[in-house]
This record gives C-alpha cells, sequence and structure tokens, in this order.
C-alpha cells in the first residue's frame, strides 16, 4: 500500500469513528450533512469521549487526507496539521459568547443570507463554546502529524 493510500485509510478510519459518534450518542438531528433517521438505537457507546471526539477526528482526519495530496517529503504536510488546527479551533472561538453574534452578524452583512452565510452563521449562534473542543482538535492535529512522522519513517526504511 501506498503511503497516500494509507494516510487516506487511516484518515477514513478516523472519519468512520466520528460518524459512529454522531450515529450512537448523538442527536444525529443535529448534525449537518447527516441524514434524518440515521441514528442507531444502541445508545452511548463512547461515554465522555464522545463529547470532544469529533473535536479530534476533525483535523486528524482532513489532515492526513490533505497530506495525501501532497509530496510525500514536503513540510507541508504538518503545515497541513496545523492549518486543520487552526481551523478547527477558529470555529470553536467562534461560538463563543461574546463573538458568535457579532460575527454572525458580520457574515450576514458582508455576503447576505446565502446558502453559506446563513448556516454558518447558525452554527456560530448555537454552537456551544467548549475549551475542550479546541484541546482536541490540538490533540487531533498532534496525532495526525505522528502519523506523518511514523510513515515517513517506514518509507525511508523500506526505501533503503
Amino acid at each position: 500500500m501506498t503511503a497516500p493510500a494509507l494516510l487516506v485509510a487511516i484518515g477514513s478510519l478516523g472519519l468512520a469513528v466520528g460518524l459512529l459518534v454522531y450515529m450512537t450518542d448523538r442527536d444525529a438531528a443535529h448534525a449537518m450533512l447527516f441524514p434524518a433517521g440515521a441514528g442507531l438505537a444502541s445508545g452511548p457507546i463512547f461515554g465522555i469521549l464522545g463529547l470532544c471526539l469529533p473535536s479530534f477526528v476533525h483535523p486528524f482526519a482532513f489532515s492526513l487526507f490533505t497530506a495525501a495530496a501532497l509530496p510525500s517529503r514536503s513540510a507541508w504536510r504538518y503545515g497541513a496539521c496545523a492549518a486543520w488546527c487552526a481551523v478547527n479551533v477558529a470555529f470553536e472561538v467562534g461560538q463563543h459568547p461574546q463573538v458568535n453574534a457579532p460575527l454572525a452578524e458580520a457574515l450576514q452583512g458582508s455576503f447576505g443570507p446565502t446558502l453559506l452565510t446563513r448556516p454558518l452563521a447558525n452554527y456560530f449562534l448555537r454552537g456551544s463554546f467548549d475549551v475542550g473542543d479546541i484541546a482536541a482538535a490540538t490533540a487531533g492535529a498532534l496525532a495526525a502529524a505522528g502519523v506523518l512522522y511514523l510513515i515517513h519513517r517506514l518509507e525511508t526504511r523500506y526505501a533503503q
């Protein structure tokens, strides 16, 4: 299996775990792009981890997907981890009570009520800020960087 395919496979596994959180531990109706009624009746299986696991999974998986599309020895791969961490932290900060209303108003005022700005504004207004999600996003990006490091080490070991 090539390194990019392995990165995609690991990222996909991460996303599958995140999807399982929404199907078992959370109300799936509140997740964007999730079909209504897609939840499983099995009940919570992740417990307290289910609260922050999606915040871990998103930067983890998308960092690996982005890295898979970049050259194998590129420092940009680690930059993808930092970028996805920053995106997730920014979205979490956007839910903070001191930021969410002005941010939603600025979005609507700058771009008007479009198919993109309405759900984005609602995300900020209806979401809840959680420092634990910031920690989870940071941990997810660091875990992705660790996977990249390990795969790079394997590539160089077997290339010799």
